[in-house]
């Protein structure tokens, strides 16, 4: 890899590690809007308003995540440890199994 391109994937790999908002994080993947909707298989004026909601449902994070190559993973952070919540992760891999079913 060559040093301008090793910088920046270094760079990205920095973006990717801070906290953002959806917006920022399709932007960082260098993902259109119109692209992740192809990929979400709704329309673009659907992915603006999924990236200005503050609440959503959890289905709905995954799946957009999903879209951008992500897993949701919920992780419950206490003062002295961190506990990942399974039954998240169960509904994003069933819902992952089931969408590639349905491709097929």
């Amino acid at each position: 890899m060559s040093p301008k391109a090793r910088s920046r994937a270094e760079t990205k790999a920095k973006q990717l590690r801070k906290a953002m908002d959806l917006a920022e994080l399709r932007q960082a993947l260098a993902l259109s809007q119109q692209e992740l909707a192809k990929k979400l298989r709704v329309n673009q004026p659907e992915v603006a308003k999924i990236e200005k909601r503050a609440d959503m449902l959890l289905s709905t994070l995954a799946g957009v995540l999903r879209a951008m190559g992500a897993d949701l993973k919920i992780v419950a952070s206490f003062p002295d440890h961190d506990v990942q919540i399974r039954n998240f992760a169960k509904l994003a891999r069933s819902r992952k199994a089931a969408s590639e079913l349905s491709r097929s």
